[in-house]
């Protein structure tokens, strides 16, 4: 009995302590349809695969904060406020109007300086940083 009634409170606490996520499925399958699907580099593949949300967020963080290729989209206006309703009752507008923030985005230069998103993209290496978002 009390085995079980351990196990019971591992699973409590394990439920109540998981944190929901930030990041929309959608705007990760958006930049993989976009950049990875047709990409030919074996490595951008693996390194997208391995960075998932944290192409625009970084990891260990409140996933409010974001990289520069994530503060960029967000200043662009990609906004999960507007976008997760959208995604639901209009998908394919929702998902045009995210690929245009993508297109606009990559021609932006990481903090006004050096290459751009698009730049970085097309060199095979992660918009916002490496693999951790950093």
């Amino acid at each position: 009995m009390r085995i079980v009634f351990c196990f019971c409170v591992v699973v409590l606490t394990a439920t109540v302590s998981v944190k929901p996520a930030y990041a929309i499925k959608e705007f990760g399958e958006q930049f993989a349809r976009i950049y990875v699907e047709g990409n030919k580099s074996e490595e951008f593949k693996k390194l997208v695969s391995e960075a998932k949300c944290n192409v625009c967020h970084i990891d260990m963080e409140n996933k409010k904060k974001h990289n520069p290729f994530g503060d960029a989209m967000h200043e662009a206006g990609l906004d999960k406020k507007k976008y997760q309703p959208m995604l639901k009752s209009n998908p394919d507008q929702a998902k045009k109007e995210i690929e245009e923030l993508f297109k606009k985005v990559e021609e932006q230069k990481i903090d006004g300086k050096g290459k751009t998103f698009g730049e970085k993209i097309k060199a095979g290496e992660l918009p916002g940083g490496d693999v951790k978002g950093k």
